[in-house]
């Protein structure tokens, strides 16, 4: 069956049947992972930024002792369709940058997350632009452009040996993606976003025409082309768990309704709830459990991945949404206070099962320096001018930076790996990542620990 074919059927399918590609499929219960969105780490390392430990030392390779010294078991990468088409320093992974970097994170033995924006630049809750080079903006155009490009990227990561463990179809979607501009129907500017983000009733917002038949539609065809490209690889394609992302996770109606509405045009072909949660743009800790408790009722079967957050290390000046600078200060300590706080309120809900630090290796020399000020305040790194990043240290207690692998808890991640008594027996590493391209060293199979 050519490929032609099998995205008209794919559409069509999407469109007119009641369910999405593997319908009723939920997400099951999967090893915890923690980490961090490491996706100017190449860039940086290009530009010859290093970062020091705490003793002073200069770290060899920042990825491996993320891994291994801070206990950090997964790797968010963030990939554009055309990021050359977009002047912004930060917009710079594309496929290849993203192959390569994903091949590092693989051969580290830690679990690779490919967020797929759709996008020349950043996708967010207030822009989706549509791809340049994708010229037919009717859903159906849309569709088969999405459905193309998920299925060449994704098998390309896995032939260069970057095999997704997680794949992100869409950046924080709240309002939908791919906003169309052809003929007016789907805005291209805020006016979306104003419309949908700041009303009282979500219900009256979302109304433009079919507008979650055609959200609904697009994931469809991101999850069969994920899909499709690992069963042409001949892997189970049940292996890699998808992950729909929004924001605004302080607002408890939606959270409810976008992934209510969304399944209820048809689209259930994904795994795992994914949120963007910063406590000065989303508010409080208590807002968050509420919002966590509302998905765990409605959504049972849905594991939860934090996959962005952060919080002020240094100092700064400016008017968020929230103030927490009494509560958490805006110092090492303070990042650390937070970072325990928000785990010991994850551990109180069971489906939590990942986190991700945003922008963890931002060192005040890259993209964001006078553009994104606030993002340099939240890092895990003395920024600055200089090209050697001491780690930012509290006066007493951990650094923040290996505050975060608290949250697998305290008990060995082996004990949550599944046993294989026959056929293939896959290895994992001690923390629990299973490892495709092991190198020597120990490892865990069938529940005994392994050298190889």
């Amino acid at each position: 069956m050519n490929k032609l074919f099998t995205i008209l059927v794919s559409f069509l399918s999407i469109l007119f049947s009641p369910s999405l590609g593997r319908a009723g499929v939920e997400g099951q219960v999967g090893t915890p992972v923690v980490g961090g969105d490491l996706s100017m780490l190449p860039a940086y390392e290009q530009a010859g930024d290093k970062w020091l430990d705490e003793s002073g030392n200069e770290i060899g390779d920042l990825l491996c002792y993320l891994h291994q010294e801070c206990g950090w078991t997964a790797v968010r990468v963030r990939l554009f369709v055309d990021p050359a088409r977009d002047a912004y320093l930060g917009t710079c992974q594309d496929l290849d940058y993203v192959k390569a970097l994903g091949r590092r994170v693989k051969d580290e033995g830690m679990a690779l997350l490919v967020d797929f924006h759709y996008s020349d630049t950043w996708a967010d809750p207030s822009r989706q632009q549509i791809p340049a080079s994708w010229t037919d903006h009717t859903t159906q155009g849309l569709c088969r452009s999405l459905y193309d490009y998920t299925y060449d990227a994704t098998r390309s990561l896995i032939e260069a040996g970057a095999r997704p463990d997680y794949v992100q179809i869409g950046n924080e979607i709240s309002y939908g993606l791919l906003w169309n501009t052809s003929n007016g129907s789907y805005p291209s500017s805020n006016s979306q976003y104003e419309q949908a983000g700041y009303c009282p009733s979500w219900e009256d917002s979302y109304t433009l025409p079919g507008a979650w038949q055609r959200t609904a539609a697009l994931l469809g065809n991101g999850a069969q082309a994920v899909h499709r490209a690992f069963d042409d690889m001949g892997l189970d394609s049940t292996s890699v768990r998808l992950i729909v992302h929004t924001a605004l996770s302080n607002m408890e109606w939606t959270k409810d309704n976008f992934y209510r509405h969304i399944e209820r045009a048809g689209f259930t072909n994904y795994d795992i709830i994914g949120l963007s949660y910063y406590p000065f743009d989303h508010g409080s800790l208590s807002a968050l459990s509420t919002l966590l408790t509302t998905v765990e009722r409605d959504f049972p079967q849905r594991p939860v991945h934090i996959v962005e957050t952060a919080y002020y290390g240094e100092s700064y000046w400016h008017q968020d949404n929230y103030d927490f600078s009494q509560l958490w200060p805006f110092t090492p300590k303070g990042q650390q206070q937070y970072l325990t706080d928000l785990i010991a309120e994850l551990h109180k809900h069971s489906q939590v099962e990942g986190l991700y630090y945003w922008l963890p290796e931002e060192c005040g020399t890259g993209y964001a320096t006078k553009v994104w000020d606030h993002v340099l305040a939240r890092s895990f790194w003395q920024t600055g001018a200089q090209q050697r990043h001491p780690m930012l240290l509290p006066p007493e207690g951990e650094a923040p930076i290996k505050t975060l692998c608290t949250f697998l808890g305290s008990e060995d991640a082996i004990t949550a790996l599944p046993v294989h008594p026959s056929g293939e027996s896959p290895l994992y590493t001690l923390s629990g990542t299973r490892a495709y391209t092991p190198r020597p060293g120990i490892y865990i199979k069938n529940g005994r620990k392994v050298v190889m």
